[in-house]
């Protein structure tokens, strides 16, 4: 299961040094929100909650009290058809009493992705937008596959 290098990922995706970490590419919080409602999953649909942003104080940063978030990262990613992307929280932020759930990210994916954010610090955290929360590796395939995602997240938050 060969993991994608710096190097590899620098040619991929035409990104500089700055933007990754040793085993992958650096993804930075751009936004917060906050579920409003109730989500539904059903064989044939899904309905999701809708979200309140969060906006941040005077010093750009966002003071979360203990809870569920959904974050969005900053970067536009497109995973290759030769690999899935699995997005891993910081160790600062889980040393802070906080993490990051995400799904897998599916070979073709476009967009700028989204995640989970839970805070179990009973005191909250702060957190600049900006910052960096989690690191992105890129796993390959044993070869480009036709199963590309194209579903309802497909290309989403692409301004």
């Amino acid at each position: 299961m060969p993991v994608l290098s710096p190097e590899t990922l620098m040619k991929l995706f035409n990104v500089k040094e700055e933007d990754l970490d040793c085993g992958g590419l650096k993804l930075h919080l751009d936004k917060v929100f906050v579920p409003m409602g109730m989500g539904k999953i059903s064989k044939e649909s899904k309905t999701l909650p809708t979200y309140q942003e969060i906006q941040t104080n005077e010093n750009n940063e966002y003071i979360l009290g203990p809870g569920a978030y959904k974050i969005r990262y900053r970067e536009l990613v497109k995973v290759p058809n030769n690999a899935i992307a699995l997005a891993l929280p910081r160790s600062t932020l889980l040393r802070m009493g906080a993490t990051i759930y995400t799904a897998v990210w599916d070979p073709g994916y476009e967009g700028r992705g989204e995640g989970l954010m839970v805070v179990f610090n009973k005191d909250g955290i702060i957190i600049e937008r900006g910052s960096q929360i989690a690191q992105l590796i890129f796993i390959t395939l044993d070869r480009p596959t036709s199963f590309i995602y194209r579903g309802a997240y497909y290309r989403e938050n692409i301004y």
